[in-house]
């Protein structure tokens, strides 16, 4: 566990060493709006320092973020909740090869598409979302999301299961809430994590383009920091894997279009929100974990 201090050190190893990759892009004041889900400003982020010792990647003058969450509203996502639990019910379909039921939370819950996907499968599902407002359109389909931020009073377990999607990289000292999940999982239980990978081809190729550079994530792992963390933590990894992820063509080609210059980008036809595709370039890693055996 890393301690809060006024001193920069990495939150993964400690280290106080580093190097600068990337300079801020604060202009303004920042508003939720920068923190949506679907939010695709792709290259905008703020500074970026890298450690020396680990590799780890982490902002340095955006490390207060918690209330951009709770005021967060995202419309799109809530369009594309279709082609989200394909990948939510892939990924459910995935861990229950490891844990076929039981009690499950989802950290990160949003409006409760993976509660959703893992009630279905027949877990005794629930969900965390800071989000005021996709924790309410959780509560109008009746799925068990609570409003806040783990640990809460709420969400005590032991758990058979917790699922951190997309999570991790959105918060500063990582380690503590490994920390904290560890301690709410049962003895024979998982966990899963899925997080962009900042050494992936295509983060390489695009470079501060790629896609997951962006002011809502503070926090850019490799395979071998977070295989460091999570075991620092008290985890021993059972699979390490990468994740699909399913869009339609739309979805796809607006983003593809943010990355032309104005005069090129066109129109696209309605019908390609119709038509939804998996996606996997494999620069997101997944890793299913079980507690560390104590000795």
């Amino acid at each position: 566990m890393i301690e809060k201090d006024n001193t920069t050190r990495c939150w993964v190893c400690g280290g106080k060493e580093f190097t600068l990759k990337k300079e801020s892009d604060i202009e303004d004041s920042l508003s939720s709006d920068h923190f949506a889900i679907t939010n695709f400003d792709y290259g905008k982020t703020g500074e970026l320092k890298k450690c020396k010792s680990c590799g780890f990647i982490q902002c340095t003058d955006l490390t207060e973020v918690i209330n951009f969450y709770q005021d967060l509203e995202d419309k799109e996502y809530e369009n594309t909740r279709k082609e989200r639990k394909l990948q939510e019910q892939r990924l459910v379909k995935f861990l229950s090869r490891y844990k076929s039921a039981g009690k499950l939370l989802d950290i990160g819950a949003g409006s409760g598409i993976m509660v959703e996907a893992a009630l279905e499968k027949g877990f005794e599902a629930e969900g965390i979302e800071p989000s005021k407002w996709l924790q309410q359109n959780a509560q109008k389909m009746n799925l068990p999301v609570y409003q806040g931020v783990f640990p809460h009073a709420k969400t005590p377990g032991p758990y058979d299961v917790i699922t951190l999607v997309d999570v991790i990289e959105h918060i500063t000292y990582p380690g503590n809430l490994l920390s904290d999940i560890n301690k709410s999982l049962a003895e024979d239980g998982i966990f899963v994590l899925v997080t962009p990978d900042v050494n992936s081809l295509a983060a390489k190729l695009f470079g501060f383009k790629w896609w997951h550079y962006r002011f809502a994530h503070i926090g850019y792992f490799n395979r071998k920091n977070l295989v460091y963390l999570l075991e620092k933590s008290g985890y021993s990894i059972v699979k390490m894997t990468r994740p699909s992820w399913y869009f339609t063509l739309k979805y796809l080609g607006i983003r593809f279009l943010s990355f032309l210059p104005g005069f090129l980008r066109f129109p696209l036809p309605r019908f390609l929100d119709k038509i939804i595709i998996p996606v996997n370039l494999r620069d997101s890693i997944l890793v299913l974990c079980k507690k560390k055996k104590q000795r």
